[in-house]
């Protein structure tokens, strides 16, 4: 634009503000999609685009890359802000025929989930011994068992989201959103036994902005999540700034590949002929033990950050609720035995 070179420096400035970093992450996978629709379709795309570029590529993001509908429609505002980077006004890439197919689809992705239920097995602490003992004697190196095991323990004591601990690519990281070296720290109570304090930047629940510290206790059974990070943590260089849980070769481990670790791992398990053990399993698997131990679903909401009122809940009293917590847990894994020998 004929605009004086401070003006537009400014501008630029606010504009990007106006954005969030993990939205421009987004954004930017637009467009590399885009790119790559190109190629593999061998249909040049000029902008404007059209109705039938657009339609094209919505095509290709479903049938070729398996893109659920609300993946899409955050692919398309991407597309609409590279219009407004280059300098161009933004077409109508959702007319009214482009809305009908995304709510077909839409629609049709539902059907197919209420036909086959939930297939998510929830993991239980007898699952996690089972796991435990299949990263044992998984043919991998030992740090790199000892990273998995950390990574499962953490998120199953903590109900983690698992973008909350792990990096979504492999090639890039968002620093705002990614759990770094520097964002878990270690500590001991009056009584000597370990704490983990996980500070996550920019937690879903949370709508102010503000870090949040989530605290796993040590809990001295065979599942032990402190014992399990401290006995990773200690064999590695970690660095300040870069992801925290990475693999030999500084490639950080993803929640994709994460899964796929998990379902070669866990594909005999007890209830996968149900359903399938993913990262997802973690997070339910600590509503479903403690609402087994008893706990009231306030307790429950609160242990996992499901709503803004438990999220409330938790930061009064954080320390005391999750110690409690954490206390039942440790009951639970003792009553029900050990499996396997104790080494990781």
């Amino acid at each position: 634009m004929n605009l004086p070179d401070n003006v537009k420096s400014t501008l630029a400035e606010w504009g990007n503000f106006g954005i969030a970093s993990s939205t421009w992450s987004t954004y930017k996978t637009a467009e590399r999609l885009l790119m790559m629709c190109q190629g593999q379709s061998k249909t040049k795309f000029e902008f404007p685009m059209t109705t039938e570029n657009v339609l094209l590529f919505i095509h290709w993001l479903i049938e070729i890359r398996g893109v659920k509908e609300g993946t899409v429609n955050s692919y398309l505002s991407g597309i609409r802000q590279l219009h407004i980077m280059k300098g161009l006004e933004a077409p109508n890439l959702r007319p009214d025929i482009v809305k009908l197919i995304l709510k077909g689809r839409k629609n049709k992705d539902m059907a197919e989930k209420r036909d086959k239920g939930d297939r998510r097995v929830p993991m239980t602490v007898d699952l996690m011994k089972i796991l435990k003992e299949n990263i044992r004697t998984w043919n991998q190196t030992w740090d790199t068992r000892l990273l998995v095991w950390a990574v499962c323990s953490l998120a199953f004591h903590g109900a983690f989201r698992i973008h909350e601990l792990l990096c979504r690519t492999e090639s890039f990281f968002d620093p705002q959103y990614t759990l770094l070296a520097e964002h878990v720290v270690q500590s001991k109570d009056k009584e000597g036994k370990g704490i983990i304090h996980v500070t996550l930047n920019c937690p879903k629940e949370q709508k102010n902005g503000k870090a949040v510290i989530i605290d796993i206790f040590e809990s001295s059974n065979s599942i032990c999540a402190v014992k399990a990070y401290t006995r990773w943590a200690s064999r590695q260089v970690l660095t300040p700034g870069a992801p925290l849980f990475r693999l030999a070769d500084g490639t950080p481990l993803t929640g994709k590949r994460l899964n796929i670790i998990l379902g070669k791992l866990m594909a005999n398990a007890p209830g996968t002929e149900k359903g399938t053990i993913r990262t997802h399993c973690f997070r339910i698997g600590l509503a479903s033990e403690l609402g087994t131990a008893g706990f009231e679903d306030g307790e429950v909401q609160v242990a996992g950050r499901w709503s803004s009122r438990a999220f409330e809940l938790y930061m009064r009293n954080p320390r005391t609720k999750r110690a409690a917590i954490a206390k039942k847990i440790a009951e639970l894994g003792n009553k029900r035995g050990r499996t396997g020998k104790e080494q990781l």
